[in-house]
């Protein structure tokens, strides 16, 4: 691949990925037949856990420290583009793509404001910081869609979200996990031991989402293969396992992930606050470094997009909004505003490269191990179906 060559495949939406997960679960809870997770009849209760960060490569590389997701049952999904968390999450709790919902990047340029929104933390220019968005733009009005949420309470299913206390409130759950019953937890065996007690309060059929980050944390600062990030993978199946044991009947437990992770060394970072040449002509610097997001100044875009791919070479693919929109790269995109929070051009990494900068990106976006590309290792995620 070139940096103007074939474009890799969009993510499977509307067929296989994370956005058709809790739309399947309430399906099968209402009384419809599941179109992908293996949910028998006998169902009345699903819990969604997201590993963050376990993509269905690197737990194939290490099924050996988790006996208990190897042997389950399940399909492979694919994260959306770009492959980040908080894109993920939003097409998780919504059941749309990214040109639906409008998350369309860890950092995305807001119409009529030249500072990026961090969508992860909702606070513009820094992600720990930065000044807190959510009077400035409501999350409610950047993704006004009802979420799998609040579609269940509707359908006379219960939905519960069980998060850590200081998500609670934040802008990235108001957009895009908002209407459950909200259950507090800090860790993941204080998460499932909640998921398990929201699902036995009463017979009303039940639909939990939880979220665990720790494997993620650990992969970003020590490698998706280090010593650390494998114990906690063992940790976590070790969990799951006593978990399993104590499912009701009627509960089904599914594992997934928000995305993958590939592993970039020290001479793989390339850093664009001493390369004034790829910034020329940009007016914001948006999206992850494996996934980066240049929104231009009038009449820049030839250039810069030239610029870039003569950089980029066979390391990656450089294209238009409109050609990566074309290639169906964020689903539909159904709304102007969310068209304008795409980059005017975007830079995808194929090789373990990535373009960081030290006065933008979280510790600089140099980081052992990273996402948001198109690669397989960084899209498939497990969606595993664990039952008593």
């Amino acid at each position: 691949m070139t940096g103007h060559g074939p474009l890799p495949e969009a993510p499977r939406y509307g067929t296989a990925s994370v956005a058709e997960l809790l739309p399947d679960a309430l399906a099968a809870l209402t009384g419809d037949a599941p179109q992908l997770l293996p949910l028998s009849e006998q169902v009345r209760n699903v819990v969604l856990l997201v590993v963050d960060g376990m993509g269905r490569r690197n737990l194939d590389d290490h099924l050996d420290l988790a006996p208990t997701l190897a042997a389950a049952r399940g399909i492979v999904v694919d994260a959306p583009f770009p492959s980040t968390t908080a894109t993920s999450l939003t097409c998780i709790g919504t059941g749309m793509t990214p040109g639906q919902h409008g998350i369309t990047g860890y950092s995305l340029a807001v119409p009529g404001d030249d500072r990026p929104l961090i969508t992860l933390t909702w606070t513009w220019e820094k992600q720990f910081g930065g000044i807190d968005a959510r009077d400035d733009l409501p999350p409610e009005e950047l993704q006004p869609a009802p979420t799998v949420f609040e579609r269940a309470r509707a359908a006379g299913v219960r939905p519960v979200t069980v998060l850590r206390p200081e998500f609670h409130a934040s802008g990235l759950t108001r957009a895009g996990l908002r209407g459950g019953d909200l259950a507090a937890a800090s860790d993941l065996d204080a998460t499932l031991d909640a998921a398990l007690a929201a699902t036995a309060a009463d017979d009303t059929p039940t639909l939990v989402y939880g979220h665990h980050g720790d494997l993620d944390a650990i992969g970003h600062l020590a490698g998706p293969d280090s010593e650390n990030w494998c114990t906690e993978l063992a940790r976590i199946d070790g969990v799951l396992a006593g978990v399993a044991e104590r499912l009701p009947a009627d509960t089904a437990l599914v594992v997934t992930a928000d995305h993958g992770m590939v592993a970039v060394p020290e001479e793989g970072m390339i850093e664009l606050a001493d390369r004034p040449d790829l910034l020329a002509g940009v007016r914001v610097l948006t999206g992850d470094g494996r996934a980066r997001q240049l929104h231009v100044t009038d009449g820049a875009q030839g250039d810069v997009l030239a610029t870039w791919r003569e950089h980029v070479g066979d390391r990656g693919v450089v294209v238009t909004r409109d050609r990566a929109i074309a290639a169906g790269w964020f689903g539909p995109v159904e709304r102007d505003r969310v068209r304008a929070t795409i980059g005017d051009v975007i830079a995808v990494a194929d090789a373990p490269v990535a373009w960081v900068h030290r006065d933008v990106d979280l510790f600089g976006g140099r980081l052992p191990g990273l996402h948001a590309g198109l690669t397989r290792r960084e899209i498939e995620v497990p969606a595993l179906v664990l039952t008593g």
